[in-house]
């Protein structure tokens, strides 16, 4: 019976070795398998954060492109369709990468979206999306939105004149007669007396003014509009800015007469330099065509069909101006602007400022006048004899020529939001 007792202890023990052991080794994979786990988890959140910063630094680069590079800024300012991506590969080389894209809403408001991805270790990737919202404060003209603005008085006779996209606007009197016709998209404002004779017809805001005169602000239709000063143009100071400096620094200053010369022996003349300068009076006569891919500055008056016929030439005489966005273009003098009997086509995509007078007279039939940006003048006189002006507010344009009124250098963040 001992010896039996005995066996059976030895029999005990071993099971329960065998038990102890299974437990133990249990508890090993059991730990193992938790430490693994942990491991992956702690990597995967790793890349997780990795993967979130590396599309946060994808938004960053778009938004330093915004800032910094003109194939990003000036179609993100100027296009309100634009759009475009960026990608990154092998950011660390290890196989990481970031794609980003931009679309615009409006002009200068766009939602930007980045998308990274990193290999994780079971040969999978983890992919992480931020976006955010941006939006630039694009500067307002000094002559906030006026297609059409006259330090002094306006005087519109026996004419068609459309003021699109904008208000118009005269510091003094505005005056339309003689069974002048005048739509303005927005506001008519003046900070004297708005003046209309019986025969004439006023549109605002696409209402008749007889019936509704909420958009004409007025001395006599009060509140009158405050006056807004004209806005200075540099035309030939000591500054190296000023646009006789600059144009003799490229090299495409005239005097008077070496323009007259240009213009006689070019017909039709096409002036490609950012900048032109004419020391003296511009005068178009005998069926000149002209063409600026730019600024055309004059330091005294231009004239435009006072003659029909001159060099041995005739006809009528007409200007093409061309916009490149982000560059100023228009027709800049520094004392008075005429369009005569004699005027063709015109066709301005830039700002048309006289420092003094700007008047326009007699169009011809089948002639066209259009212009995309706006007129400034000291005192502004229309007189075509109904044919028709169309006159169209371009911000851009304008703060281009002008400078603005206020401006934000930087993008703004208006919305940011991650995702897995």
């Amino acid at each position: 019976m001992a010896e039996t007792y005995k066996n059976d202890q030895g029999g005990v023990t071993l099971i329960l070795t065998l038990i102890v052991m299974s437990l133990l080794l249990f508890l090993g994979i059991y730990f193992m398998s938790f430490a693994l786990a942990d491991y992956k988890i702690s990597f995967s959140h790793a890349q997780a954060v990795q993967g979130y910063y590396l599309a946060e630094a994808g938004l960053h680069e778009m938004i330093y492109k915004l800032k910094n590079d003109d194939a990003y800024r000036v179609p993100f300012e100027t296009d309100s369709d634009w759009s475009a991506t960026l990608s990154r590969n092998n950011v660390f080389n290890t196989g990481e990468s970031y794609s980003i894209s931009i679309r615009n809403n409006s002009q200068a408001h766009a939602q930007i979206v980045a998308t990274s991805s990193i290999s994780l270790l079971d040969a999978t990737s983890a992919q992480r999306v931020t976006q955010t919202d941006v939006f630039k404060a694009l500067g307002q003209s000094p002559v906030q939105d006026s297609s059409g603005y006259a330090d002094g008085n306006i005087e519109i006779s026996a004419s068609i004149v459309n003021f699109h996209n904008g208000s118009a606007r005269s510091n003094n009197i505005f005056d339309v007669k003689f069974a002048g016709t005048v739509a303005i998209d927005k506001d008519l404002n003046a900070t004297g007396n708005f003046l209309k004779s019986w025969a004439s017809t006023v549109m605002t805001s696409g209402v008749n003014v007889d019936s509704d005169s909420s958009h004409v602000h007025a001395a006599n239709y009060p509140p009158a509009a405050a006056p807004i000063n004209m806005p200075g143009v540099d035309f030939d100071s000591t500054s190296p800015n000023s646009y006789k400096n600059r144009a003799i620094a490229t090299g495409v200053y005239h005097t008077s007469s070496a323009f007259e010369t240009l213009m006689r022996n070019n017909q039709n003349l096409t002036l490609n330099e950012a900048i032109t300068y004419v020391d003296g009076d511009v005068k178009l006569c005998g069926g000149q065509n002209l063409i600026i891919n730019g600024v055309l500055a004059i330091g005294r008056d231009l004239i435009v069909g006072q003659k029909y016929g001159c060099w041995s030439r005739y006809g009528l005489n007409s200007i093409t101006v061309n916009h490149a966005t982000g560059q100023p273009a228009g027709i800049l003098a520094k004392r008075k602007i005429y369009f005569e009997t004699s005027t063709g086509t015109i066709n301005i995509n830039g700002i048309i400022y006289a420092n003094d007078q700007l008047s326009v007279a007699g169009i011809p039939f089948g002639m066209n006048f259009e212009t995309r940006g706006g007129m400034i003048s000291r005192k502004l006189t229309i007189t075509s004899f109904w044919r028709p002006l169309n006159i169209y507010y371009d911000n851009a344009i304008l703060a281009e020529v002008l400078g603005a009124t206020e401006f934000s250098p930087v993008v703004n963040i208006e919305h940011w939001e991650e995702e897995y």
